[in-house]
């Protein structure tokens, strides 16, 4: 059975930059899971504003697509990782009805989803205004997005196998430690 290894935090934490390193470090030894969420938004879905119907439809969407995609990679994919850009359990820090709601809405528990991911690598973003980054897509200010680390911290504590990677100001040092987990857990595989 293929490891999936889930990559969480706070916007501008590296996640999408880390999967490109892990790529580029181990090749065909990990198969990718781009974020749903970047692919929904991206896609054309409507964000016009963060109403609770708004966010309900579109973090319905985005659980169903990751757990659609992240399927599809591990049956198809020859490789022993699956390294997710966020995982289901993630949706819970949006959703406008709190936790328990979230997982009662997706016809799934918290710990099932929890038990999807091997390995949960939190990667904290930026305290500071001058490396917090906007995209196109993430529309968070830096305060939001340390309010969300926040919640992803929680919701993904209960994780037996949960790294919490600190943000550093080389990104170099971050990527060290992200890449010494993957070997390990290649290794692991062996």
């Amino acid at each position: 059975m293929k490891k999936k290894i889930v990559l969480t935090g706070g916007p501008s934490g590296g996640k999408t930059t880390a999967l490109s390193i892990i790529k580029e470090s181990f090749g065909i030894k990990t198969e990718l899971v781009k974020e749903a969420a970047t692919l929904v938004y991206g896609g054309g879905f409507p964000r016009k504003d963060n109403s609770v119907r708004h966010t309900y439809h579109a973090q319905r969407i985005i659980y169903f697509v990751s757990k659609e995609l992240e399927e599809l990679a591990c049956e198809t994919s020859s490789a022993p990782l699956v390294i997710c850009d966020r995982g289901t359990v993630d949706g819970a820090a949006y959703w406008p009805y709190g936790e328990d709601d979230f997982f009662k809405n997706m016809g799934t528990t918290k710990e099932t989803e929890l038990a999807r991911y091997h390995t949960v690598l939190h990667l904290t973003p930026p305290t500071d205004p001058s490396f917090y980054q906007t995209t196109g897509v993430r529309t968070e200010n830096l305060e939001e997005a340390l309010r969300l680390d926040k919640k992803f911290l929680e919701i993904w504590k209960n994780h037996p196998r949960r790294i919490i990677i600190d943000f550093h100001s080389s990104y170099f040092e971050k990527v060290k430690i992200i890449n010494n987990v993957i070997a390990k857990l290649l290794e692991e595989e062996k």
